[in-house]
């Protein structure tokens, strides 16, 4: 089908690139950071008190543009945070003389420490889909946001996992997993998995699903290249400078959100 080319090319392109910097600006690289051992036995969401607030109980000046999806207070060894996660769109495009109105959608993330009395930004994230004339979706996955603190130092990780969709056959969503700790950021990129016919989708789901970037153009452009690429993420490279179990719970994370792809429409 013409999507399932188009995204081939697209994917193509961007691991040649092999950096979402250029499109997606918020995204900074994560920064070297000089850490001592890590604990082995990890902490999770279960263990920090987090509160959910809404919108009226917001700061006014902590709201990002769109519609309120998610919110998380709690506290750690910076102090108070809120994250806060809002859509905005569909939204038609700006025609030109050489192209249709098509649609885009936009995410945006926000996560603030309050510092003196006063609600201070940590980071900010803003994704979006542009030019989609099929079936459109942009948003976290219910229930896959998680506030950690695996190396027990007492600076808690968030982590958002959300996917990215235009598509108007069974082909893959773009799924992508983001992991904060403070200025820091590690993220894992790529596809989730689909039901294409009778064969369950954990059977469809890669042992490995590491790592894109190793495959070659070949396979990509085969007839079925497009299954090549389900449930897989381009590389570890993010996580380099990270605690080991960072990459232990990205890696879980990713093997149990990247087979809930249901088909939502925007």
């Amino acid at each position: 089908m013409v999507l399932r080319k188009s995204w081939v090319l697209g994917l193509l392109m961007a691991l040649a690139a092999c950096s979402e910097g250029s499109k997606h600006p918020q995204e900074a690289a994560a920064p070297s950071v000089a850490r001592g051992p890590a604990a082995p036995a990890p902490a999770n969401s279960d263990s920090i008190p987090i509160r959910r607030l809404k919108a009226i109980q917001l700061p006014t000046t902590s709201r990002p543009p769109g519609t309120l999806l998610e919110t998380r207070q709690w506290t750690d060894a910076n102090g108070d945070n809120l994250l806060v996660l809002t859509r905005r769109g569909p939204l038609l495009e700006k025609a030109t003389k050489y192209t249709e109105p098509e649609h885009y959608v936009e995410l945006f993330a926000r996560q603030y420490v309050r510092r003196a009395g006063r609600w201070q930004e940590l980071w900010r994230l803003q994704d979006a889909v542009h030019n989609c004339p099929f079936d459109m979706w942009l948003g976290p996955l219910p229930g896959a946001t998680s506030v950690t603190d695996l190396d027990h130092d007492g600076q808690t990780e968030t982590t958002l996992v959300y996917k990215l969709t235009c598509r108007s056959d069974v082909s893959p969503s773009q799924l992508k997993l983001i992991m904060r700790e403070g200025p820091a950021k590690y993220a894992l990129r790529g596809y989730t998995v689909v039901q294409v016919d009778s064969v369950p989708i954990s059977q469809r789901a890669p042992a490995n699903p590491c790592c894109l970037d190793t495959l070659g153009k070949r396979q990509l452009e085969a007839p079925e290249g497009y299954l090549l690429t389900a449930g897989r993420y381009e590389t570890e490279k993010e996580f380099r400078a990270a605690p080991p179990a960072f990459l232990r719970f990205a890696r879980q994370q990713w093997r149990k959100w990247s087979v809930r792809d249901t088909f939502e429409q925007l």
